[in-house]
């Protein structure tokens, strides 16, 4: 009996046959991997311009405990975080009473992921001229208007130091917040305090229980007490705008925040840092959607402060602030 030339060659195709396909199972593999990594990578760019840095503390982790033992619905926060309006989210992390509460991150973005802040930094140096000020190294910044390249002047005049050096020994050290870096337009020029300060997610919401807690942080003063409640005040005619914070009236939103005593930093794109100081409540969020005339700047922060059961009364703050600026 003649052997079939047909299967034959079958028989010398199949083993290649699998051999190609093993292959390409492999270069698919290795091709959904270098897209991950592709965007891990750019999720937490660092960026290789001049810059400088500005030292931190023990970069440890901050304290969770679980929605329920904050007095928020778990259910909720849950919900919100699947609102139409956190489309495209990459990290959304409530924080109350110095614990982180509830946090969900996507796209390649976790707590310890670095991003370029845009106009958080203002309330850095807002917060580093209360210290310089307090501890008589410059005169009490202006009641009326906020200019972050003119506090930066100043700070480095009164101390004697450069701003980032300031910042890290009397505010970012004692936040105990990991190493970041102020990007610089050019090498050798001066740090800008309005923008380009690159940090860990988490580590803004050290800077955002200073801002809850009257300039607290872990129980121990950073800030002089009264400076929030000043920060607050309105610095621009229009009343948007505090010392170094957003108002509420800067916000764009179907309805009016559900606290009156909210603030926020708002970041570029989609990222907002929101703080209710009266309810020791605060939200980071931030989505790889595009800014836009549309995005309604009120919902998620009232989904949050809705899931929450207890509503203390408001602090008063008043008799410190006029301790720390007599006459106000």
């Amino acid at each position: 009996m003649r052997p079939d030339p047909v299967a034959g060659r079958r028989a010398l195709q199949a083993p290649s046959m699998r051999l190609r396909a093993a292959l390409i199972g492999v270069g698919g593999v290795a091709l959904c991997a270098g897209v991950a990594l592709l965007w891990l990578g750019s999720a937490g760019r660092q960026g290789s311009g001049p810059r400088v840095t500005v030292t931190g503390g023990d970069a440890g982790g901050l304290p969770r405990v679980s929605p329920q033992q904050e007095h928020l619905d778990p259910a909720a926060l849950e919900a919100a975080s699947h609102d139409a309006a956190a489309e495209g989210l990459q990290a959304m992390i409530v924080a109350r009473h110095d614990y982180i509460v509830y946090e969900r991150y996507g796209r390649g973005v976790s707590a310890d992921t670095v991003i370029d802040s845009g106009s958080f930094a203002q309330s850095l140096v807002a917060l580093t001229a209360a210290i310089a000020a307090h501890d008589g190294k410059l005169a009490m910044p202006s009641l009326t208007g906020f200019d972050a390249a003119r506090l930066r002047a100043a700070i480095e005049a009164g101390t004697g130091q450069s701003y980032p050096d300031y910042l890290s020994l009397h505010l970012w050290r004692r936040l105990n917040a990991a190493a970041a870096w102020i990007a610089l337009p050019a090498a050798g020029a001066t740090a800008p305090a309005d923008c380009c300060f690159h940090a860990r997610l988490q580590d803004w919401l050290r800077v955002a229980m200073v801002l809850l807690d009257d300039g607290n942080f872990e129980g121990k003063a950073v800030v002089p007490p009264g400076w929030v409640e000043r920060m607050r005040r309105p610095t621009s005619a229009d009343g948007s705008a505090g010392f170094g914070v957003e108002l509420a009236a800067a916000a764009h939103g179907a309805e009016p925040f559900a606290a009156d005593d909210l603030l926020f930093l708002r970041g570029p794109g989609r990222w907002r840092l929101w703080v209710i100081p009266s309810l020791r409540l605060a939200l980071l969020f931030g989505s790889k959607s595009a800014a836009s005339p549309g995005w309604d700047e009120t919902r998620l922060p009232n989904l949050v402060i809705r899931a929450l059961s207890e509503r203390p009364a408001q602090r008063g703050v008043g008799s410190q602030l006029q301790q720390l600026v007599p006459g106000h």
